[in-house]
């Protein structure tokens, strides 16, 4: 039986130990590189509204500030006229709750038998828990906002260099250009403005499709004097980000919290919901998204599932972004595979 000898190079092990060097250093500034990654997404964001300025003879300087101007009046109204309404349905929610829970548990205990009576207290304790834990929301409302941006200096930071970035021309793909190797420098370009326009396009028509049935369900509970009718309209438009599973999640949301009024209440909110659901489906979405090729909803699904895993609301903000990015690389892997047959044939 002949020894195999497995000769490895000085050169092969320095280039391993450069690799895991490479990859631990860049866990090390992972901070960092979500920092540039947010600019990149907020300057490619804004870019299209500052070209649409300067080709009018006004300079990006003025266009880009134009911009955040006008994002930061949006923000501050948003601050002003909603958040509050918002907060105040919150707190009411929370500090009703714990005592319809509580009185639910309580029925619990007096419908089970006394040799059940382990269970009983298993399901009361669960219920009371989960209430004092909606309590809590309330107080905890700023941390959680913190924590969407990881601290106001990151969000300063996405801030300063997306204007700085937006206020070049072609400052995004010149940055590009600087951190991509000489020979994959169009590619990775030719890649990020695939992206950047398969993203925009979604986004677009999600948040036009977000603040439509946001509004829809908040008219249309306040006409029924549905219980928490804005913080249910934001709810119902935020979640339609996420396909398929937000809206139904925020239809049973809708009529839970009415069935703690009333039963016959919580049974007009689910036929509005089913309502509003058949128009989305049969009017709105044919309507903004036949010229949007938009994103597989499996792939938004389990990418804001991982993002939240891993980084909580940042992690899922960004999810989307790199989940685009994989799908074109994917796409173009499978068109270079399909090329190899055709030539070796």
């Amino acid at each position: 039986m002949q020894k195999q000898i497995v000769e490895i190079s000085f050169l092969s092990v320095f280039k391993i130990v450069a690799v895991l060097l490479l990859f631990v250093f860049l866990f090390l500034i992972k901070s960092i590189l979500v920092v540039l990654f947010l600019s990149l997404i907020v300057a490619s964001a804004i870019n299209p509204v500052v070209n649409f300025f300067e080709k009018r003879k006004i300079p990006r300087v003025l266009g880009t500030l134009i911009v955040y101007i006008v994002a930061f009046l949006f923000f501050a109204v948003l601050l002003y006229f909603v958040i509050p309404p918002v907060v105040d349905e919150i707190r009411q929610f929370a500090s009703f709750v714990p005592t319809y829970f509580e009185t639910v548990s309580n029925q619990f205990e007096a419908f089970f038998l006394k040799d059940q009576s382990d269970l009983a207290k298993t399901l009361q304790d669960f219920l009371i828990n989960f209430g004092d834990k909606i309590k809590g929301f309330s107080a905890n409302l700023f941390g959680f906002v913190q924590s969407v941006f990881g601290g106001f200096a990151t969000f300063a930071l996405v801030i300063i260099i997306s204007f700085y970035l937006a206020v070049q021309e072609k400052g995004v793909e010149n940055f590009i250009r600087l951190i991509t190797p000489k020979s994959n420098e169009d590619y990775v370009v030719d890649l990020w403005k695939r992206v950047e326009k398969k993203l925009g396009l979604w986004l677009q028509g999600q948040i036009l499709l977000g603040l439509i049935i946001g509004a829809v369900v908040f008219v249309s509970l306040s006409l029924i004097n549905a219980p928490y009718a804005l913080l249910l309209g934001i709810v119902a438009g935020v979640f339609e980000l996420i396909p398929v599973v937000g809206p139904i999640f925020s239809a049973i949301l809708g009529v839970v919290l009415a069935s703690l009024i009333d039963i016959k209440l919580a049974l007009i909110v689910l036929i509005i919901y089913i309502a509003i659901q058949q128009i989305e489906n049969n009017i709105l979405v044919p309507m903004l998204m036949k010229k949007i090729t938009g994103l597989n909803p499996i792939v938004v699904i389990v990418a804001l599932l991982v993002g939240w895993e891993l980084g909580g609301v940042l992690g899922m903000i960004i999810s989307i972004p790199l989940a685009t990015i994989f799908s074109e690389l994917l796409d173009d892997y499978a068109k270079l595979k399909a090329e190899n047959k055709l030539s070796s044939h």
